[in-house]
């Protein structure tokens, strides 16, 4: 074969670059804590965020559920949504649909 033979593939694909991290902290109980709940605008997300929400605060006693969306499963939230469920819940839950 001659080099005017010879096809050079390039692959333009960027593969991220994984960084270690550690888990978040756990809380000791989630009895009278606040849960939020960021729902992502796919089908049934916002059913099985309510199921959640019914059985974190059933079951597991639950104070307050914070609830926010995201316009497309595709975006990111605005990041007024994140600082809010930051500054208001113990933990988030994030749901799919579908």
């Amino acid at each position: 074969m001659t080099p005017r033979d010879e096809i050079e593939l390039l692959d333009p694909i960027e593969r991220p670059t994984p960084v270690p991290t550690g888990l978040a902290p756990r809380l000791p109980t989630l009895t009278g804590t606040t849960i939020g709940l960021l729902e992502n605008s796919k089908t049934n997300s916002d059913r099985l965020l309510d199921h959640i929400a019914e059985t974190l605060q059933r079951e597991f006693g639950v104070a307050e559920v914070v609830r926010k969306s995201k316009r497309s499963a595709s975006f990111p939230a605005p990041d007024a949504v994140y600082d809010e469920l930051t500054a208001r819940a113990h933990a988030v839950v994030t749901g799919i649909g579908d």
